[in-house]
């Protein structure tokens, strides 16, 4: 009888492929955004990503966080595993960012272009919405991100794109 062969240790850049398939199964990304106060205010929004890692939500004005995000630009974000996907509840798997709030103006291409990604993305809904005055696209850039993957497997990612990659080692 021949024992098992132990597994291959995942590299930098296998973690990489594999948080990247992790966004691209979320549609939904949790925000933590800054009120008048100063007093941080969570919510939600559907979104989607460009080839470079940007998140792009469309809200409304009648949501809190959009005019936290147009007053304030500071923002974070998380994508996070479903609970009920979730073996090991301390430990779930979760993208979370740093970074900046811009608004797309409706008269750019960008406007035009990432609203025909979203009715890809979430159907007829978006021509509705689209047609709302209240409704602004924000584009979220991050400056840096960390990637949790379960106990003692955090990475840092940062640079251009988020390509650069770390085990975070605290």
């Amino acid at each position: 009888m021949t024992s098992p062969t132990p597994k291959t240790p995942l590299t930098l850049s296998d973690i990489q492929a594999e948080q990247h398939l992790f966004r691209q199964r979320c549609n939904t990304l949790i925000l933590a955004t800054l009120n008048s106060d100063q007093w941080p205010e969570a919510s939600y929004a559907p979104f989607i990503e460009d080839e470079v890692g940007n998140h792009y939500i469309f809200v409304s004005e009648l949501a809190a966080h959009t005019q936290h995000l147009l007053d304030n630009k500071k923002v974070s974000w998380m994508l996070i595993a479903d609970e009920q996907d979730t073996r090991q509840l301390f430990a779930r798997q979760r993208f979370t960012c740093l970074g900046h709030a811009e608004l797309i103006p409706r008269d750019q291409a960008e406007f035009s272009d990432r609203l025909e990604q979203m009715q890809e993305q979430f159907g007829d809904i978006i021509n509705l919405l689209k047609g709302l005055a209240d409704f602004h696209l924000l584009k979220l850039s991050p400056k840096q991100a960390t990637y949790v993957r379960g106990f003692g497997q955090a990475y840092t990612l940062s640079g251009k794109g988020l390509n650069q990659i770390e085990h975070l080692k605290r």
